[in-house]
């Protein structure tokens, strides 16, 4: 009889020790450095009952349940720039629900824990102004490729990662309809990152304009003709 119990003590033990080591393992405050481009900006970051000022470069200690958190940066001659920083779900949770029963799952999510903020921050500080506006456009076309590009990378990661789920090589996965959902979401973000950007562009002041033209001779002559018909009119 005791041999017969021993399996089910021994499992029922593990998993009220893994229900409990995941409130251990998985923290629900992550340290993310925030920079900019260019750096010593004053950003300010807001969440759920969540508020910080940094000077960029700079690290920031982040808890879980602030999120999403709203990051505004300015600095004198440049845009003010927000993002949304946000977090993802770590593999300490999976590994809770996978070996720790739902019980300690649900525990870990209803606390924080097991959703992170990424290690690392970016954003890009646009010009207010420039010298012409061929130089306003070269900087805003190269900024709109940057963003295509970054967001291409993304989307081919996700369709890699569905498509691996999809061939049977990996055991977990995201289904189809979220391998979906999440590169619509991208391909939204990235329209709406450009936007801003060309925002921006149509705002951002430029120093010097092309010269006007000279007048003419005949239009130099003619002016006093001109202004003699309408006197006498």
């Amino acid at each position: 009889m005791t041999a017969k119990l021993f399996p089910t003590l021994v499992v029922s033990v593990l998993s009220l020790l893994c229900a409990s080591c995941a409130s251990i393992v998985s923290s629900n405050e992550s340290t993310t450095y925030i920079e900019t481009f260019p750096e010593d900006a004053r950003c300010e970051l807001h969440g759920q009952d969540f508020s910080r000022v940094i000077t960029t470069p700079g690290s920031v200690h982040l808890p879980s349940e602030a999120a999403p958190v709203t990051v505004s940066c300015k600095k004198e001659d440049y845009f003010t720039t927000a993002q949304t920083l946000d977090t993802s779900m770590d593999g300490w949770i999976f590994g809770n629900l996978l070996f720790g029963g739902i019980i300690g799952g649900v525990v870990d999510i209803a606390r924080g824990a097991g959703q992170k903020f990424p290690p690392k921050f970016s954003m890009v500080l646009d010009p207010k102004s420039f010298d012409t506006a061929a130089e306003r456009d070269e900087y805003y076309d190269k900024r709109v490729e940057s963003i295509n590009a970054k967001w291409d990378d993304l989307v081919a990661r996700i369709e890699a990662r569905c498509k691996n789920k999809d061939s049977g090589t990996m055991t977990a996965g995201p289904s189809s309809s979220d391998c979906a959902k999440k590169a619509g979401e991208a391909q939204e973000k990235r329209h709406a990152e450009i936007a801003a950007v060309e925002d921006r562009r149509n705002n951002a002041a430029v120093a010097s304009t092309q010269p006007l033209a000279a007048p003419s001779v005949q239009a130099v002559q003619a002016a006093p003709s001109v202004q003699a018909t309408q006197v006498a009119q």
